[in-house]
Parts: structure tokens; sequence; C-alpha cells
């Protein structure tokens, strides 16, 4: 797998990023790191895999921004946030 970097960008900015270059952290797990604003910064998620470290990163990103990205209304009359994907 090549090395993965990417931002969530709002906005307002950079609203997360996730980084996967397929680095060993130790007992041959692999990890990603993942930052999201005002939650976490520089978190390893460990998987068997480079691509389940990923994925695992992914789906906190999605969880810990739902809130922003979707909000209290959720996606009505087919409006979503303005939030896009970009590599770093």
């Amino acid at each position: 797998m090549n090395p993965v970097s990417l931002k969530i960008v709002s906005d307002e900015g950079v609203e997360a990023t996730i980084i996967c270059d397929c680095c060993h952290g130790g007992q041959d797990d692999y990890f990603s790191i993942v930052c999201v604003k005002g939650y976490i910064e520089n978190k390893k998620i460990y998987g068997i895999d480079p691509i389940q470290s990923f994925t695992l990163g992914w789906a906190l990103i999605e969880k810990l921004t739902t809130d922003r990205r979707i909000g209290d209304e959720g996606f009505e009359n087919g409006q979503s946030a303005p939030w896009r994907i970009e590599s770093l």
C-alpha cells in the first residue's frame, strides 16, 4: 500500500487529517495518525494491516465530526456541508 495523507477541510480551515504511511507500531501492528480539530492531536490508530488502521482512523474522524458536518437539521433539501477531502 502506498502512503496516504489526507486532510478534511471546511470553510473554517482544516478540520481533520489522517496519515497512513504503513509504519509498524510493534507486535506487527500498523498505525495511522489522526488529528481532529478540538478533539485529538496525533492519535495513533492501530490495525492488523495498513488498510484496517486507515479504515478505523477514518471511522473515528467520521464519528467526531458528524455534528459539525451534518448539524441538528441533517441534510435537508439535498444540501450538505461544504467539506472536502484534499491530499496533504
